[in-house]
């Protein structure tokens, strides 16, 4: 038998959303309505899609590794050097890279169980502890993170907003923990949400950077830029933490046609306005909906939805899925009570409360 690294036995495998060809495969489907993995209803900029299209006579030749283009309407985009800019073939890779370039076998790395999965699997691949200071869907102090602190601890994970609870952590809050953090522990903030942020402590550290070296600022195209399927996602650090990241980025990790999009995509305010406006108008309108049908929903400044179900959960997800909706059940991130709605258009945040009411009146 061949033998693999025995950090793998405890790696669970990663359980995306369910795609639609999948559900009108299982169930016999014409269509389906996807609102599982927080993708923006209204698709990629269309600046984005004609950038796309135009590299298409170029797929033969190898883009440039340093993506000195992109990282150029990066740096103007939001005022950030460019030494200070690392790039990802999606966010998933930035984590990786990141895990690559600092931790050790025997490091800690802390977070929460309700979160994105990656930080824990990147922390045990490369032979960290990943250690959970709270596994409820409540909000935890930032003081719980100091107290879990050791000589071991190396990264700090914080998905803000959180995904798949929608919570987050004001400025002053982040300043706070980060003037009592040891500064030899790094923090990867993930803002993969950020742009849907609204609220008006909601934090924007990149003037704290200098004062934080040991920050890391995470992004991503794959949200309110509708460029998930191309995988891009980029991120901010100091001068230093970005050379260790770009050491271990393979040489090509950003596609030709993706450094184009995401190009494109950054000047689009157009596109950015109305996915904010879908956004905020679903919202509403399905926070109203399912509190009025005794659902328990939790506060967010994301694109989606936490809906506690109750021990009945299971089936309302299996339900919506053979009558063409498909939501995230949340088991896999130890919630098997509750579910995760991304907001859609406005017909198929209707479709999906007209199919809660019925499902409910059985």
């Amino acid at each position: 038998m061949i033998e693999t690294r025995p950090e793998l036995k405890n790696i669970s495998d990663y359980v995306p959303g369910k795609s639609i060809e999948e559900i009108c495969e299982q169930y016999g489907l014409q269509s389906a309505v996807k609102l599982a993995s927080n993708e923006n209803p209204l698709g990629p900029s269309p600046k984005a899609q004609k950038a796309f299209c135009e590299m298409a006579s170029s797929l033969h030749l190898y883009p440039r590794g340093n993506a000195p283009h992109l990282i150029s309407a990066i740096a103007a985009k939001f005022g950030v050097p460019k030494n200070q800019i690392v790039l990802g073939n999606g966010s998933d890779e930035i984590i990786d890279m990141v895990g690559k370039a600092f931790l050790q076998p025997g490091d800690e790395c802390l977070g929460i169980s309700t979160t994105f999965s990656v930080y824990r699997a990147t922390a045990i691949l490369y032979g960290a502890k990943y250690v959970s200071v709270s596994q409820s869907p409540e909000r935890p102090s930032l003081d719980a993170y100091l107290q879990a602190v050791t000589p071991k601890t190396r990264m700090v994970f914080i998905c803000n907003p959180n995904n798949p609870t929608g919570f987050y952590y004001s400025e002053k809050e982040l300043l706070d923990f980060l003037a009592k953090l040891p500064r030899d522990i790094l923090v990867f903030l993930d803002e993969a949400y950020l742009d849907f942020a609204t609220a008006a402590d909601f934090p924007n550290l990149i003037s704290q950077m200098e004062s934080h070296p040991n920050l890391i600022l995470n992004r991503t195209f794959s949200k309110i830029y509708g460029l998930a399927g191309i995988r891009i996602g980029f991120a901010f650090a100091s001068p230093e933490v970005s050379a260790a990241i770009w050491k271990v980025k393979p040489a090509f990790n950003v596609n030709i046609a993706a450094q184009a999009a995401a190009e494109s995509a950054l000047l689009d305010d157009e596109h950015i306005r109305l996915s904010l406006e879908v956004t905020e108008a679903g919202k509403a309108f399905l926070t109203s909906h399912l509190e009025k049908l005794g659902f328990v929903v939790l506060p967010t400044q994301a694109n989606f939805l936490c809906i506690k179900i109750g021990e009945k959960c299971k089936e309302l997800v299996e339900y919506l899925e053979r009558n063409g909706m498909i939501v995230r059940h949340l088991k896999s991130f130890s919630l098997p009570e509750w579910i995760r709605v991304t907001i859609g258009k406005p017909e198929e945040n209707q479709l999906f409360v007209d199919l809660v009411q019925k499902w409910k009146a059985l």
